[in-house]
């Protein structure tokens, strides 16, 4: 039995998220169906970094999975090409230690929230437009304060799998790129919507006077109710996964 390990992208615009679902079409469900004709065997179960839900796209998810075959990794990406739809691609595939689980040996995920400043038919589909736009600077502000340790269930929406809030969070801070600003966040986990609401909240504090009193007021509250809309999933990218030995 050899195990492996996989890098994915894809465009969430047509699935229901990434975790297999009787009756939706899922990323999950896609690549596990392609692999089980590329290797041959009927089921294939795979691990995936993120559970991204649906419309949410990725460029770094990494999955892993355990199969007897004698096929090289390097053989996966372009056997794989051939059965999966144009909206999700095998970029890479390594063979790792037999215990590798994509899921459980993550220390670290990063994800990207896109804001579009104008209105674009091609970057329309991966990054979203409020209808006002914010003040770089108080943006930035609002959420640097979420950086370290945290109780985030202000920012969790119900729905999601029970979990501890507390979330590490290395890096949450916004940039520039060609179509507006992007909030990079790194955290060892997130909660369900967690960035989405991030996004959303950091909005509404930057646009009052003090952008860094209002998001910890939200923060230390400790309820959803005291945060403000979700974002929608089309600008947010799951862009990374870090494991030991990768992560500084």
């Amino acid at each position: 039995m050899r195990t492996f390990r996989l890098l994915v992208a894809y465009d969430g615009t047509g699935f229901h998220g990434w975790q297999r679902q009787p009756g939706w079409r899922t990323v999950q469900g896609e690549l596990e169906a392609a692999l089980g004709g590329v290797l041959g065997v009927e089921n294939v179960t795979l691990r995936g970094a993120g559970r991204t839900d649906a419309g949410v796209h990725a460029r770094g998810q990494v999955a892993s999975f355990c199969a007897e075959c004698s096929l090289p990794a390097a053989a996966l990406p372009p056997a794989l090409a051939t059965r999966l739809p144009r909206d999700v691609r095998v970029l890479g595939a390594a063979e790792a230690a037999a215990d590798f689980d994509a899921r459980r040996a993550a220390v670290a995920r990063r994800y990207a929230y896109r804001l579009l400043r104008a209105e674009d038919p091609l970057w329309g589909r991966f990054a979203w437009r409020p209808r006002r736009w914010p003040a770089a600077g108080a943006l930035e502000a609002a959420t640097r304060v979420l950086e370290g340790s945290h109780d985030f269930s202000s920012f969790r929406s119900t729905g999601g799998s029970p979990s501890s809030p507390v979330c590490r969070v290395w890096r949450a801070g916004w940039r520039a790129w060609e179509g507006g600003l992007e909030l990079d966040i790194v955290a060892d986990r997130f909660l369900y919507h967690m960035v989405r609401s991030i996004v959303g909240t950091a909005l509404v504090a930057a646009a009052v006077a003090d952008p860094v009193a209002r998001m910890k007021a939200v923060l230390d509250a400790r309820d959803r109710a005291a945060a403000s809309v979700t974002a929608p999933a089309h600008g947010l990218c799951f862009e990374q996964a870090f494991y030991p030995g990768e992560w500084a």
